[in-house]
């Protein structure tokens, strides 16, 4: 089974989207419900989903630009924010710092383990400070601070177990 994540930027916000394969099977999980359908890629290019519920969607899909995706279905061409988390956060952190404030979230490049949280709700720091060390694939990560600010969230907890994208921290203004 293949597992991707993918950060939609929409005007309702942003939104984790989790897209699980097994062959022709496929799972999606976005806001907190999950669908089944069945993929099938036609000899025209074209891509057919057969949700779990009988509906069937049938367009083309193609990459528009970094951190976005075309659609095209029924006649009519929509584009959609999308994006790898990793390249959604660069994207984002890139946005932020040209801005010269908002929230930035600090999160899970990979899945891993907690070993330790320097920091919580409240403190100062710098860019580059220690905010906690993820053991992942038997090495441990420091986690820092991408820019200076106050952590407005601390999700991380010691001895937990993450997934890659899951929400470390939230640094804000300071």
């Amino acid at each position: 089974m293949r597992r991707y994540r993918f950060v939609h930027r929409g005007a309702g916000g942003v939104e984790e989207i989790v897209v699980e394969r097994d062959g022709a099977l496929c799972a999606v999980t976005r806001a907190g419900g999950t669908i089944g359908a069945q993929l099938r890629e036609l000899p025209d290019g074209r891509v057919s989903l057969v949700l779990d519920d009988g509906r069937q969607l049938c367009g083309r899909v193609r990459a528009a630009g970094e951190g976005a995706v075309e659609v095209s279905a029924g006649g009519t061409r929509q584009r959609i924010a999308l994006a790898d988390p990793l390249h959604d956060r660069l994207a984002h952190s890139a946005a932020v710092e040209a801005e010269g404030g908002g929230e930035e979230e600090v999160r899970a490049l990979m899945p891993g383990r907690v070993l330790e949280v320097a920091v919580s709700p409240g403190d100062a720091v710098e860019a580059g400070a220690l905010l906690l060390v993820l053991e992942a694939m038997k090495m441990q990560n420091e986690i820092r601070a991408p820019r200076a600010g106050r952590l407005t969230r601390v999700e991380a907890r010691p001895g937990t177990a993450v997934e890659g994208g899951a929400l470390l921290a939230t640094i804000g203004a300071a």
